[in-house]
């Protein structure tokens, strides 16, 4: 009887401080508003020539975040954001009676956990919910960084992240260091840009026929036998239905969970941290294909072709280890560095192809081998006046390589910022450099910040390299950023306001 009451004044003690706060000290609020316009500037990268140079974005968002504390130890985080996409999506007359097709929108929920300071015993914190995990020390390009899958959608931010339920644990034995623990129960992929679909598309020539459909992941020789089923057949006879690509996303059973750990070490200057996940590979990876062939029945002498592809997400374990360093005796230049050496599991591209219902040919390849491999990142920032800033990376491995047919590539990955006019004015250059096949991205960004919360900026990211394979038949030829499904170059001129 003693230990309730006790329990019951111990609870009672915090609810009535908590009453005395007001809401205006219980919570903070916070957001943005955005408005973004894009323009397409060439007209060479898409599934036909000549559909470029238009508008491709005209959109909204309204970003809310709320920040509960009803006691000094328990935060609750809300953050939603509204867009409006500003394209009208109305294909008929009855749609037009409706608002949401002329001015669709869409909800997001970018966070909404429950963190508490001391749970259980004062060196220990939990959040639990909807959340988002960014690990590493790098800008961006953390091969250590697996817990959170990456949101591609919008080309321009490389840092978004799908959320998702997360569970997380951090217990700090002393000072210099913290010891973290994440159980994710669902999987979640990553979401592609709207460019990622040019990879499966089937490509025409100007006169309407068919130029060329995409390459599996197989030998030159296997590429080649596919081709003369065809190669006897007029293009201009032959139909090609859009290619169906259909996604194996792993059950929500306790086995397809994931889970990370870390122990992060603080010494002087310098971070370093100690991680492991278990999970999966969060892009898609090529697992089947089959390519049906009948004769048309609107066309005598032509031919359908249905082509229906299978991508799996691979399992694979992760050890990795990173560190962050700013050099007081050199500058204060900051260094940082990543590694991750992969542990995936082995997938076997197969292929069939059907003419008039019998199987006409079967191919197979190891797509990824089950050898770890290493993917890497190491740089150094350093602001040389207090006006002039660069940042240099070398990468070894891209956000969606897991190595595959493609194989795990190098890169460059540079930046430097310009301030003008008592930091009004921002000038900021960056580009990536796909060192193995010279293609490269480019994005400049001029911003002027009007007000301390308001910013107008117009940047540019544009694609450089071949859209044709050096060979038509080599799944690893194409160049990072010469394809067509690495996206097409656009120009933005976006407002933000924020609080």
């Amino acid at each position: 009887m003693r230990i309730a009451l006790l329990l019951l004044l111990t609870l009672l003690v915090p609810l009535h401080d908590a009453r005395a706060q007001s809401w205006t000290d219980m919570t903070e609020f916070s957001g943005y508003l955005d408005s973004d316009i894009r323009f397409l500037v060439e007209d060479n990268r898409g599934a036909t020539p000549g559909d470029g140079y238009r508008f491709d974005m005209n959109r909204n968002d309204l970003d809310l975040k709320l920040t509960i504390r009803p006691f000094d130890q328990v935060k609750a985080v809300v953050d939603s954001r509204l867009r409006f996409y500003g394209f009208n999506e109305a294909a008929s007359l009855p749609e037009l009676v409706k608002r949401d097709p002329i001015d669709p929108y869409s909800l997001y929920l970018d966070e909404a956990y429950l963190a508490v300071q001391g749970f259980l015993f004062d060196r220990m914190d939990l959040r639990f919910g909807r959340m988002i995990q960014t690990w590493g020390s790098a800008d961006q390009f953390n091969p250590t960084d697996n817990l959170s899958a990456r949101d591609l959608s919008d080309p321009f931010n490389y840092s978004a992240k799908v959320p998702n339920q997360m569970v997380e644990l951090s217990l700090y034995p002393t000072d210099w260091l913290t010891l973290t623990g994440v159980f994710v129960p669902v999987f979640k992929p990553a979401q592609l840009p709207p460019s990622a679909l040019m990879g499966f598309a089937v490509e025409y020539a100007d006169n309407g026929c068919f130029a060329k459909a995409p390459v599996p992941p197989l030998s030159t020789a296997d590429v080649g036998d596919l081709e003369k089923l065809f190669g006897a057949v007029d293009p201009c006879n032959l139909n090609f239905v859009d290619p169906e690509v259909r996604t194996l996303a792993p059950e929500s059973t306790i086995e397809n969970s994931q889970a990370g750990f870390k122990a992060a070490f603080q010494a002087g200057d310098l971070d370093f941290s100690l991680s492991y996940y278990y999970g999966r590979f969060a892009f898609p990876v090529a697992y089947t294909a089959v390519a049906l062939v009948d004769p048309s029945t609107q066309n005598p002498g032509a031919f359908d072709v249905k082509y229906v592809a299978e991508v799996m997400y691979p399992r694979m374990h992760v050890a990795g280890a990173d560190f962050s360093y700013s050099a007081p005796w050199l500058f204060d230049i900051g260094f940082v560095g990543e590694i991750a050496v992969y542990f995936p599991e082995e997938v076997v591209f197969g292929m069939r192809a059907y003419q008039q219902g019998s199987l006409v040919t079967e191919k197979s390849a190891l797509n990824v081998p089950a050898d770890p491999f290493i993917k890497a990142t190491a740089g150094f920032d350093y602001t040389i006046l207090p006006w002039w800033y660069v940042n240099f990376m070398y990468v070894r491995g891209f956000f969606d390589e897991f190595n595959d047919a493609y194989g795990v590539r190098n890169y460059g990955v540079g930046a430097t910022e310009l301030k003008f006019f008592e930091d009004e004015v921002v000038l900021r250059l960056a580009a990536v450099l796909a060192m193995d096949d010279l293609s490269a991205t480019l994005n400049p960004q001029l911003t002027w910040i009007v007000l301390p919360s308001a910013e107008i900026a117009l940047a540019g990211l544009i694609f450089l390299g071949d859209t044709e394979a050096s060979d038509p038949l080599d799944y690893s030829a194409k160049e990072k950023f010469g394809q067509k499904a690495a996206g097409r170059s656009t120009v933005a001129l976006r407002a933000r306001v924020t609080w």
